[in-house]
């Protein structure tokens, strides 16, 4: 692999991470609301910066159409 590749894949790792633990918050407490956020604001950023040089959520394997805000919309309080 060359490093262009190995960055990818690192941006790939981070990106379903943050998409797999903020899909794993269950609750409705202010505590998970606001890791929630937490989770939210890092994945947004994340796809924000690799808008500017062109990486797509495609190209994370997050999906083409995948909005960092679908996270929050499914998620209710309790």
């Amino acid at each position: 692999m060359n490093k262009q590749q190995d960055m990818l894949v690192i941006l790939e790792e981070v990106a379903q991470s943050l998409k797999d633990s903020a899909e794993s918050v269950n609750g409705g407490s202010d505590y998970e609301q606001g890791r929630l956020m937490g989770y939210y604001e890092a994945l947004s950023t994340l796809l924000s910066q690799c808008a500017v040089v062109g990486i797509a959520p495609a190209d994370l394997h997050l999906g083409a159409e995948f909005k960092p805000e679908s996270l929050l919309s499914t998620r209710k309080a309790a």
